[in-house]
This record gives structure tokens, sequence and C-alpha cells, in this order.
């Protein structure tokens, strides 16, 4: 199930850091790894500024919807799409979009980390969301970008209108605020990398 998710690493909140970024909603990231949401037909949209947890709380969500059975599907948001596009070049339109609308869960990550948007992204997303949210199934979406600026970048307000309306409606918002994981890291190993020196 973990192969078949399109997982590619076990996260937890054992090695997550919560000093680092005191502001983060904890209660509710807690709430959500229980996986309560997806049995009642629920959604989630972590935003917030690159670096501060989002997939690796959307990881640890996909990880506890596994271990309790659930079929889940994890996406970066730009294999997503190409996984969609080359669908339909390869006439696999239904099939892949029964996988997309038919898991107990899919988590969407960093949507609109990419600027460029491929064109028929509005249309994709909206099907995939409408579909999902007729059947009460759960979707997890991660952006570094504020929902404000949603139909901007996918170039369609009545879109994104759309998509928005229907994950808010049985939705959890969840803003992710705070500095960096990775460029502390990144600060670490350099200053190792001159201790060795």
């Amino acid at each position: 199930r973990f192969k078949a998710s399109g997982l590619t690493e076990l996260k937890t909140l054992t090695e997550f850091d919560w000093s680092f970024n005191p502001k983060l909603p904890k209660r509710e990231i807690y709430e959500l790894v229980t996986a309560k949401f997806i049995q009642n037909g629920e959604h989630a949209l972590l935003i917030g500024s690159p670096g501060t947890g989002k997939s690796h709380i959307a990881k640890t969500i996909a990880h506890a919807s596994i271990q309790l059975f659930q079929k889940t599907v994890y996406r970066e948001a730009h294999v997503f799409f190409e996984d969609m596009f080359e669908a339909e070049q390869t006439g696999k339109t239904k099939k892949v979009l029964k996988l997309f609308s038919e898991a107990d869960l899919l988590i969407i990550d960093d949507l609109f980390l990419r600027k460029k948007m491929p064109s028929d992204a509005a249309d994709y997303l909206l099907d995939i969301i409408i579909n999902r949210y007729s059947k009460r199934k759960s979707v997890v979406i991660t952006s570094n970008r504020p929902i404000e600026d949603w139909g901007i970048l996918l170039k369609d307000n009545a879109a994104s209108s759309a998509i928005l309306d229907r994950l808010l409606h049985h939705g959890h918002l969840l803003k992710f605020e705070g500095k960096s994981y990775r460029l502390k890291e990144a600060a670490k190993r350099l200053s190792q990398m001159k201790d060795k020196k």
C-alpha cells in the first residue's frame, strides 16, 4: 500500500521539530494525523511559507491513512499534472481519473511551487475535486501560495472559486508560519563544513 501510494519516504511526527516554529497549529495537525477527517470525507489545505513543514505533515497524514488500510494516493503537484497530461495523450484518462477520484485520500503536494502551470491545470484539478467532493472522498493540498492567488495562478477565477468552495465546505484550513527548516539544515551543514576545515 505504501509503494502504491506514490510516497518515497516515511514521515512521522516523532522526528518533527515543534520548537523550531512554535506558531504552527499543533492541535489541528495532531487532529489531522488521526485521519478521522478522512472517514468523515473532509479536506485539508496546508498553506504557508516554504520549508515550514507542510510536506512533512502531508506525508505523515498519508502514512497514517495507509496504516488504517485506506487507499492513499500521494503526488507532488507537477507529477499530478504530468500524470493527467500523459493519460490524455495515451488514451488512459479514464484509468488515471479513476485512481485520483476513488482513493480514500488524495494528497497533492506543493501546488503552485512551479509558477508556470499547464494550460489544462484548472480543468484537471476541477474535474478531480468535483468528483471527490460528490463522493465525499478526502483531499489534502499543500501550497506556499495564499488561496487568494489561486485564480491568477490557474488563470481561471471561476474554476479556482469552484475548487476552493468545495475544499473549504467540509475542510480544514491550516496556516503554516515561521522560518524554513531547510534553510536551518543548510546553515547547519555549512557550519559543520567550516568546522572541518
